[in-house]
C-alpha cells in the first residue's frame, strides 16, 4: 500500500475507540506495565492486530495479516509483543511470528512455511514458547512444540531467527493447551473505554449504507437491522435485527419514505427477513421472511425479488420456486423455478430500471416483474457464477443509460445493449516496480462520477464518461466495507469497525 497519508473524513459517525478493529475484538492482551493493549479482530481469514496506548487510548501500530491469529503476549519486563499466526489451511499449512516493539515500531517476521503457530507464551524474561500445527491431507492434525531462549530480544534482524530449522517436539494433539485466562476481549475494551469516558459496543458491520436528500443517513450494523443518523450524527432510531449480523442491503424508495432491507435470521441458511422501514421513524411496515438465505434486488420503481441462496446439493433441489418478484408493496407478482437456479444469478446493480439477471455462460437478462418473460440484453463474458458483472450501477447522462460495472476491472457499458465504452483494469499504486490486483468491495456513482471502493482500502474515483481516473484516497484503516453516493454529492463509507466516514 502507499506511504501517502489517509483521507480524512469530513465527518464521522458512531464515533468511538478502537476503530482500528474489524468490529469484533477477539483477543486483548496487557503489558505488564499497563501502558500498552494489544486488540487482535479476525476478518475472512485476515487478521487485524493494533497496539494502543492504554493512557488515552491512543492507537500506536497497526499490523494486518492475511492468516488469522488467536495468540498474543507481551514480554514479561521489555515493550516487545508476540503475535502468532496460522493460515488455517488443511493442506498447505504456514505460520508467522511477528515481534513488534511497541515503543520504537521495529517490527520483525519470521515464517515458517509448514507449520501454524498456534500459541505463544513467554515462560521468563528469556525464553519464548511456541506451539505450532499442522494438518496432513485434510484429515491428520499435527501439534508440536518448541523453546526459543535469548538474551536480547529487542531489535532483532530478519534472520535472527528460523522457525522451519528450531527443534520441534511432537505434543499430543487432543491435549488441552495453557491459553492464558483472560477476560473476554470486548469487556476489556468497555472497561478501558469507560475508564477514559468514553463508551464501546463493538457493534460494527456497515454492510449498506444509504443517503437520504435531507442529509439524514440510513445504515445497518451488528444487531441492527436497520438505523437512522440525523445530518449531524444524532441517532435517531434504531430497528433490531433477530441474529448478530444484521442487515445487509438497503433499497430506499423513490420518495425516500421507505426503504426495504435484507435481514438474515439468527441461522442465515433458514431465515432471511425483508422488512420494509418507514424512514420517519423506524416503524417496521411489514415483515415479509423466507425460511431459507436469500438475496434482495429491486428496480427503481419498487418493485423487487429475492432469490434462494441456500448451498444445498441438487438432487435435494424441490420444486417451491427459488425466484420470487413482489411490488413495492410486498405484493407478490410472479414466481420463476429453475431445475438448476445457479442458471439464474441476480446482477446486483443499483438505481436500475430493470430486474437483472445473468444466464449461466450465456447472457444478461432483465425479467419481466409480472409474466416473468425474459429479455436477453447482452452477452455474459465468462464472469463469476454467483456474481455476474460484479457490482453495478445504472447511470443515464451525456452518453445515454449505461451500466457501470467492476470486480477486478471498472468497466462502462451501453443500457441494454451492453457495448463496452470504456474499461479501466484495478491496480494498487506502484510498489517498486510491481502493480497489485484490486478487487471492488462496493461502487456507486453520482453526478458523473463513479466512487469505487477497493480491497486495497481506496476510494476510487472515476470520470464516468470515459474513465478518467480523478482522485484515489487511501481511507483510514477501518475495514471499509460499503459505499453510497448521497442525493448531495456527499460519499459514504461503512465500515467493520462501525464507523459511517462522510467525504
Amino acid at each position: 500500500m502507499s506511504d501517502r497519508p489517509t483521507a480524512t473524513p469530513r465527518a464521522s459517525l458512531h464515533e468511538e475507540p478502537f476503530p482500528e478493529l474489524f468490529g469484533l475484538a477477539t483477543e486483548a492482551v496487557l503489558s505488564d506495565d499497563g501502558r500498552w493493549i494489544a486488540v487482535g479482530s479476525v476478518l475472512s481469514q485476515l487478521s487485524r492486530v493494533a497496539v494502543y496506548r492504554t493512557a488515552d487510548l491512543s492507537c500506536a501500530h497497526v499490523l494486518t495479516v492475511a492468516m488469522e491469529t488467536e495468540t498474543m503476549a507481551f514480554h514479561p519486563t521489555l515493550p516487545l509483543l508476540a503475535v502468532g499466526f496460522d493460515n488455517g489451511d488443511a493442506y498447505m499449512r504456514e505460520g508467522r511470528l511477528v515481534l513488534l516493539d511497541p515503543e520504537s515500531g521495529h517490527r520483525v517476521d519470521f515464517a515458517d512455511p509448514h507449520w501454524g503457530v498456534e500459541l505463544v507464551r513467554w515462560t521468563d524474561a528469556s525464553t519464548l514458547e511456541l506451539t505450532f500445527c499442522a494438518m496432513h491431507d485434510g484429515v491428520e492434525f499435527e501439534r508440536s512444540g518448541a523453546v526459543v531462549a535469548r538474551e536480547e530480544w529487542r531489535g532483532l534482524a530478519p534472520d535472527a531467527l528460523d522457525l522451519s530449522a528450531l527443534p520441534k517436539q511432537p505434543l499430543d494433539p487432543d491435549a488441552p493447551l495453557p491459553y492464558p485466562d483472560r477476560g473476554p476481549a470486548p469487556q476489556v475494551l468497555r472497561a478501558l473505554a469507560e475508564r477514559a469516558g468514553l463508551s464501546y459496543d463493538g457493534r460494527g458491520g456497515v454492510r449498506a449504507v444509504a443517503g437520504l436528500s435531507d442529509g439524514r443517513v440510513l445504515a445497518t450494523r451488528k444487531h441492527t437491522a436497520l438505523e437512522c443518523w440525523a445530518p449531524d450524527g444524532t441517532p435517531l432510531w434504531s430497528v433490531p435485527a433477530p441474529s448478530a449480523g444484521g442487515g445487509t442491503r438497503i433499497e430506499v424508495s423513490a420518495d425516500e419514505r421507505t426503504a426495504r432491507v435484507t435481514v438474515p435470521g439468527p441461522d442465515g441458511r433458514t431465515r432471511t427477513d425483508f422488512p420494509l422501514v418507514d424512514t420517519a421513524d423506524g416503524t417496521v411496515l411489514d415483515n415479509p421472511s423466507v425460511p431459507f438465505s436469500a438475496a434482495l434486488s429491486a428496480r427503481t420503481d419498487g418493485v423487487w425479488a429475492i432469490r434462494d441462496t441456500y448451498d444445498r446439493s441438487s438432487e435435494k433441489e424441490g420444486p417451491d420456486p427459488n425466484t420470487r418478484v413482489f411490488a413495492a408493496d410486498g405484493t407478490p407478482l410472479v414466481t420463476v423455478h429453475e431445475p438448476d437456479r445457479y442458471d439464474l444469478v441476480p446482477v446486483d446493480a443499483r438505481r436500475c430500471p430493470e430486474l437483472l439477471f445473468g444466464r449461466r455462460r450465456r447472457d444478461v437478462i432483465a425479467l419481466d416483474p409480472r409474466s416473468g418473460a425474459e429479455t436477453t440484453l447482452f452477452p455474459l463474458e465468462p464472469f463469476r457464477v454467483d456474481r455476474p458483472l460484479g457490482r453495478a450501477v445504472y447511470v443515464s447522462d451525456a452518453g445515454g443509460p449505461a451500466l457501470l460495472h467492476g470486480r477486478t476491472e471498472l468497466v462502462r457499458r451501453t443500457f441494454p445493449a451492453g457495448d463496452v465504452v470504456w474499461t479501466l483494469p484495478l491496480c494498487s499504486e506502484a510498489e517498486g516496480s510491481e502493480h497489485r490486483s484490486l478487487t471492488v468491495v462496493d461502487l456507486d456513482a453520482h453526478a458523473g462520477v463513479l466512487h469505487a471502493l477497493c480491497t486495497d482500502g481506496t476510494l476510487l474515483s472515476v470520470d464516468a464518461a470515459d474513465g478518467t481516473v480523478l482522485d484515489r484516497r487511501l481511507l483510514p484503516p477501518y475495514g471499509p466495507l460499503s459505499v453510497h453516493a448521497a442525493p448531495d454529492g456527499t460519499v459514504l463509507v461503512g465500515t467493520a469497525a462501525g464507523r459511517i466516514l462522510r467525504y
